[in-house]
């Protein structure tokens, strides 16, 4: 049986009964085929329908809800009582076949108006993997399993047991719904993929739906062999390239998950920690033995001729004939770091199949607004709300500079926001050559080198486009935006404009005022 999301992606379970059940549920084989959703990582007040149910078991036109309750139950005048692990009772008068059934409802109203045409048979278990139940009149005994069964021979008896009674009871003689419907309708719901984080105490703490066209590229990435993903920053490449790496691994492939960024690099081996994926920096690949499967994330940075020579190496069958999954945004950033070209770029077009990915999920509509107008860049349709103004400041000089962005700093601190997440992007080439480092916050501590990694704790980062490229932060300040009228020029402000999740501020001097107006105009 599949279970989704699979075990070895559950993280931290509170509940040691339903750990356990998925334990066993992984690993049973029933005859026919079967896919159990979990709902560990369903946020209850976003889907509470969904999240409401424990297990939810998909058969051949069959669902089967199951509920399950650890720890010691009984039932006294119409009152169940629960003992939790700590000793504690709690009364209640719905006792756990009355949530079952209800969930079970709830699923069918909720199908009805998602997917009227599919119409399958519906059932419920209820699972106590600590005890064993007195029979009762309230339940048949085909719709329980208690501790006894808490084996893969008894728990699966014990769905079959379920699937043959509520087949046999259900009205629905031939429903219409088939098992891969259903399977297809449902699993978007629960399929959910860890969250990515600078933070790494947030890895496999926090899970995230994906937009339908990110879900499609990320089924497409089990099926095609060569898939090119194209997005605007924020549009969750780097999560799907992850994501798209542990699945393979799980397979058995031998994986390797590249990029030019040291920083994205770090933040993809983290999330994938525990895992066989290869994360390797760009520059840091060595020996010539090549992968099963080879995935790129920040894709435009590689798109030059030698660097294709070597993607080609790196995968098994080459470029031409082996596995690989290429992430890229051909938008002004690819100016940045390597180099770009564009008949490179059409030949792994032509060679993969192509996913588009038009939402942006990071940026505010106003952060997105602002970027379009001022660089050009098509950074798809926000997904996260309109978020507060962009706001420009006027700096005549590097002095003039620094004591705004103190002012800025101070202004964020009087918010209670929490300096790390905050960070200051200077457009310029290095950390120490910015007029952030003319600020009180540098001098007292407040503020330090982002791009060293000896230099962490909770404080503030000043960091360059190039250091945070593929990265983000909840608010930006911006900094040295000094001449955009090169190429170049254009390319750095486009990442650091990109980076923020809420806020963003930029201090922008005399020269690169003007240019940015005239822009704005011709745009406008």
């Amino acid at each position: 049986m599949k279970l989704v999301p699979p075990v070895d992606r559950l993280g931290r379970v509170e509940s040691s009964a339903e750990r356990r059940v998925a334990s066993l549920l992984d690993q049973i084989e029933l005859d026919e085929p079967a896919t159990c959703f979990y709902s560990v990582h369903l946020p209850r007040h976003e889907y509470k329908r969904m999240a409401e149910i424990d297990f939810l078991l998909v058969l051949e036109g069959l669902l089967l809800v199951v509920e399950v309750k650890g720890g010691r139950l009984a039932r006294k005048g119409g009152v169940w009582t629960f003992t939790d692990r700590y000793g504690d009772v709690h009364e209640k008068r719905e006792g756990p076949f009355d949530q079952a059934r209800t969930a079970a409802f709830a699923l069918e109203h909720d199908l009805s108006s998602r997917a009227p045409q599919l119409d399958p048979k519906l059932g419920w278990i209820v699972v106590t993997p600590d005890q064993v139940l007195e029979p009762d009149v309230e339940w048949d005994p085909a719709e329980y399993i208690g501790g006894n069964a808490m084996s893969l021979a008894g728990l699966r008896d014990g769905i079959a047991r379920a699937a043959k009674f509520w087949r046999a009871r259900s009205r629905r003689k031939t429903p219409s719904a088939s098992y891969r419907e259903l399977v297809g309708l449902l699993r978007p719901n629960f399929d959910r993929v860890p969250k990515l984080s600078l933070t790494a105490s947030a890895f496999e703490a926090e899970y995230v739906a994906l937009a339908s066209e990110q879900y499609a590229m990320l089924r497409g990435s089990e099926l095609n062999d060569r898939v090119f993903c194209i997005g605007g920053a924020g549009s969750g490449k780097t999560l799907l390239a992850v994501e798209s790496a542990r699945r393979a691994a799980a397979e058995g492939a031998k994986v390797l998950l590249t990029c030019r960024s040291p920083g994205v690099v770090d933040l993809m081996s983290r999330s994938l920690s525990g895992t066989a994926v290869d994360c390797e920096v760009w520059s840091n690949l060595t020996g010539p033995e090549p992968y099963d499967l080879l995935v790129v994330d920040e894709a435009q940075d590689l798109l030059n001729l030698d660097d294709y020579v070597r993607l080609d190496e790196l995968v098994d069958g080459g470029l031409t004939g082996g596995r690989w999954r290429i992430f890229c945004d051909p938008n002004n950033q690819a100016n940045v770091d390597g180099a770009f070209d564009t008949a490179i770029y059409d030949e792994l077009r032509k060679q993969g199949a192509i996913y588009q990915l038009p939402y942006n999920c990071r940026n505010t509509s106003a952060i997105i607004n602002q970027t379009q107008l001022l660089t050009g860049a098509d950074l798809g349709v926000a997904r996260v709300g309109e978020g507060p103004q962009v706001e420009f400041v006027h700096a005549s000089d590097d002095e003039d500079s620094a004591a705004k962005v103190d002012s800025q700093l101070g202004k964020l601190r009087e918010e209670e926001i929490d300096p790390t997440d905050i960070v200051v992007v200077t457009l310029r080439s290095s950390v120490d050559r910015s007029s952030a480092a003319l600020t009180r916050a540098w001098s007292r501590r407040r503020l330090v080198d982002g791009d060293s990694p000896a230099n962490e704790g909770r404080r503030t980062r000043l960091v360059t486009t190039r250091a945070f490229k593929g990265l983000e932060a909840a608010h930006v300040l911006v900094v040295d935006v000094d001449d955009v009228s090169s190429a170049a020029a254009m390319a750095r402000l486009y990442v650091a404009m990109t980076r923020p999740r809420v806020s963003l501020w930029l201090a922008v001097r005399d020269e690169a005022w003007e240019q940015l107006a005239a822009t704005g105009k011709e745009r406008s």
